[in-house]
């Protein structure tokens, strides 16, 4: 009889094996297939400041710059949500949350591994080996996830990527609220420089004339030096007012990401009443911002992906099984069956609770600041206009005739002019006042370029398929 080692069906170790490599050979073929090449993308600070000074708002339709028509409220919040950069930023970090919502919807990788102690033993008992040595130290082994795991970390990796949209929608919202209230006081800086302007031409010519009178013995050097330093004052004023304007215009043009030095005209606002919402009292304000604000929209996508985090942690106390050429079983004895992950997780969601509790507070108090603020500027703006400014335009046409029939000197009549310049200011400020606190009422209310979802619902896989 014929034995294995004088057949040569037995191989010894200096015999190739080749099953192993073609196993070996072939995973790391598959491996490599599916690797990905880096590409590095590198910062250049000098080429992005010269992209923002490159920048220069144009009207919607892209026809013409803005600066040879003028832009509306409405034109640069639009514009000002698509190019500021800091949103953009913002804006950014949806990508990253359809990343990991991707990464949660994967299987974990099989193990493929060989152990070579079979080989080893027959080697030092035996003193040769076998295919079948060699073969039998190949294991696969296949994690399973636990029932309703991975539908735990798709529910919260859906709703951070929700909570990351939401993110943008609320830097939509104070970026609009900031631009409507900053482009209410440019304009309002222009229309007292020009009555500035209108006074200062006043001013000027009530100059010369007491200088010639003066000249002329009819007005003493007194007359003729408050004259002066009535002029001095006003051109004092409008210093101060040109470093307002250059301050309003450059924070306007840091909203919409522009240069500092960017200059354009803005349409004025047309008047418009409030909205009947806004005539509400403040309560139902409150009840209606509740499924309007952005900050409790996303504070409700965080409690809701701390939600799915509980439901997850819950699912890992379960033992961890993977299955191949055999079955192993991962018990939590060290994790203590996953209970400290757990209170972890109920702790941070219930820390995410009194958060938006809080936050609910601060709306209400919010809210009720803003509408009495704005009733307490509608009033007075309602004062100036039916009252103030009536009057001071009374005095100065009867100053007029009483200078006509020597009664009153023309410093008196400076004085009024003065007056009614100064309540035409108050005026102006005071209406620019009002519209900037129906902003800021709006906003609080959620009424301001609203693009909130609903907040109980996530986004969809569907959506984030299709971005």
């Amino acid at each position: 009889m014929t034995t294995e080692e004088e057949s040569g069906h037995r191989p010894t170790l200096s015999q190739p094996i080749h099953t192993p490599r073609l196993v070996v050979a072939f995973t790391l073929a598959a491996a490599l297939a599916g690797c990905a090449s880096y590409e590095p993308a590198p910062v250049d600070a000098a080429e992005i400041l010269a992209d923002l000074r490159a920048g220069r708002f144009a009207s919607p339709s892209g026809e013409a710059p803005a600066d040879a028509e003028g832009a509306d409220l409405e034109q640069l919040a639009a514009f000002a949500v698509t190019h500021n950069p800091a949103l953009r930023a913002i804006r950014a970090r949806i990508g990253v949350g359809e990343a990991l919502l991707v990464e949660a919807g994967l299987l974990a990788n099989p193990t493929i591994g060989w152990d070579g102690m079979d080989a080893l033993a027959s080697q030092i008992v035996e003193g040769t080996t076998s295919s079948v040595d060699f073969l039998a130290g190949l294991g696969v082994s296949f994690p399973l996830p636990r029932p309703g795991e991975l539908d735990a970390k798709e529910g919260a990796a859906r709703w951070r990527v929700e909570q990351a949209r939401r993110q943008v929608a609320l830097g939509e919202w104070r970026l609009a609220r900031d631009v409507f209230v900053t482009c209410e006081e440019l304009r309002e800086v222009q229309r007292i420089l020009e009555q500035n302007e209108e006074l200062l031409r006043v001013a000027e010519s009530t100059r010369e004339y007491f200088n010639r009178a003066r000249s002329a013995g009819a007005a003493t050097a007194m007359q003729a030096n408050l004259a002066a330093g009535e002029l001095l004052a006003i051109r004092a004023e409008r210093v101060r007012l040109e470093s307002r304007l250059r301050d309003a215009r450059q924070r306007l043009n840091g909203l919409l990401g522009l240069p500092p030095s960017a200059d354009f005209p803005i349409l004025a606002a047309q008047a418009r009443e409030p909205e009947d919402e806004l005539e509400l009292g403040p309560e139902a304000i409150v009840d209606r911002s509740l499924t309007l604000r952005p900050d409790l929209a996303e504070l409700m996508a965080a409690y809701q992906a701390a939600e799915e985090e509980v439901r997850l942690e819950v699912k890992r106390q379960f033992p961890q099984i993977s299955i191949g050429t055999g079955i192993w079983l991962v018990p939590g004895f060290f994790t203590r069956f996953n209970r400290p992950a757990i209170a972890t997780a109920v702790a941070r969601r219930e820390a995410l609770r009194h958060e938006f509790e809080a936050q609910v507070h601060e709306v209400r108090r919010e809210i009720h600041d803003a509408h009495a603020a704005f009733e307490e500027a509608r009033r007075l703006l309602d004062f100036l206009e039916s009252e103030l400014l009536p009057n001071a335009e009374k005095g100065l046409r009867l100053a007029g005739t009483a200078f006509e029939a020597g009664e009153v000197t023309l410093i008196e009549i400076l004085t009024m002019q003065r007056s009614l310049v100064d309540a035409r200011t108050r005026t102006t400020e005071a209406r620019a006042e009002f519209r900037r606190r129906l902003w800021q009422l709006r906003a609080a209310g959620g009424l301001l370029l609203t693009t909130t979802k609903d907040p109980a619902s996530p986004v969809s896989e569907r959506e984030v398929q299709e971005r």
